[in-house]
């Protein structure tokens, strides 16, 4: 079915209207339609495109406290996972979540999804992409504050989807940590050091 949207291409909007009419901003309902929208047999630049206009036309309207916020971290994680199945990532594709529009969306959904959602809420996946697109965006501080609020657990997803460097099966887990210990050195670099005591 066509959108009302105009940057969005056909799919099951009367579907997903009707499960936000029922219960508003359902992350899995917009996390299934990323999946419909990636499972599309379209050339490979028009799909993720779709994906992406998708992920920053449902974050241009999410509300505070809402994990919908993230939709544009997803897209670029599916973006490069397709990119590498297809053996084709370029070299300096990183460099998208350092510049905007994305690093804009990413630091949206820290302030107004991570700083405001309750804690026992979050999701770890969400944590996750949130850490990796903090950290990726070279946005140090504010990823160490999502590692830490994410421990002790972690989550294989998106670590293991884009490292492009490292061979075998804990490529993902090794980009992980380094993120991880990377965030938490620069963030303690840069805390306020207690002055001199009277």
């Amino acid at each position: 079915m066509p959108s009302k949207e105009p940057m969005l291409p056909p799919g099951p909007w009367q579907l997903l209207g009707e499960v936000h009419r029922r219960d508003p901003f359902n992350r899995e309902a917009f996390h299934r339609i990323l999946q419909v929208l990636l499972s599309r047999d379209a050339p490979a630049s028009g799909g993720l495109a779709a994906v992406f206009d998708f992920g920053r036309w449902v974050a241009s309207w999410a509300p505070a406290g809402s994990s919908l916020l993230l939709l544009p971290a997803y897209a670029q994680v599916e973006q490069c996972r397709q990119q590498m199945q297809r053996g084709r990532v370029h070299p300096l594709w990183r460099r998208h979540w350092a510049e905007d529009p994305l690093r804009s969306y990413t630091r949206n959904a820290f302030h107004h999804w991570f700083k405001t959602s309750d804690p026992s809420l979050r999701s770890l996946t969400d944590l996750s992409h949130l850490a990796y697109a903090l950290w990726a965006g070279h946005q140090f501080v504010e990823a160490a504050q999502v590692f830490t609020a994410m421990e002790p657990y972690v989550t294989r997803e998106p670590w293991s989807s884009v490292e492009d460097r490292l061979p075998g099966d804990d490529a993902g887990q090794e980009l992980m940590l380094r993120a991880r210990r990377e965030s938490l050195a620069y963030a303690h670099r840069k805390a306020p050091r207690a002055g001199p005591r009277p």
